[in-house]
């Protein structure tokens, strides 16, 4: 497994869990369903909705929370800057965790390859160098602190 971090822009074919630091342009391509979901810690309620983007190398979902779900309009193309992966349920999302933010770009991405989904595959979540089942390193299990 490649560990990527990089300050070039990547692609979404070069994505791999435990990407990141990343500089990634992409299109996006569809708007999934708007979903409440509670923090199961602290019962605050925040909204999340599932974003098909991609470039000429593949698409990916991203995770869009809160005020950025109004950020993202279809066939609009955004530089994501210190963005990272994590895993949700095995498979590679793209995320922006605290440090991460994403904008608007004039640039378009004529063409992009919906076949080489990378959010498609499985992956095991990777064992912990402590040995046992502690989170971290922006992975999920599938137990999150959200109830979906």
């Amino acid at each position: 497994m490649i560990l990527l971090q990089s300050n070039e822009v990547v692609k979404v074919e070069d994505l791999s869990p435990r990407s990141y630091d990343l500089s990634l342009k992409a299109k996006v391509l569809e708007l999934g369903e708007r979903r409440e979901v509670s923090n199961r810690n602290t019962g605050e309620q925040h909204e999340v909705m599932e974003v098909l983007i991609g470039d000429e190398t593949g698409c990916v979902y991203f995770s869009a929370w809160n005020e950025d779900i109004e950020k993202v309009e279809v066939g609009k193309t955004y530089q994501f800057e210190n963005a990272k992966t994590i895993l949700f349920r095995g498979h590679i999302r793209l995320s922006l965790g605290r440090n991460g933010s994403f904008e608007e770009i004039d640039e378009d991405i004529p063409e992009v390859d919906t076949e080489n989904n990378i959010s498609d595959q499985e992956h095991e979540r990777p064992r912990s160098r402590y040995g046992d089942n502690r989170r971290g390193g922006g992975y999920s299990s599938g137990r999150s602190n959200y109830s979906w």
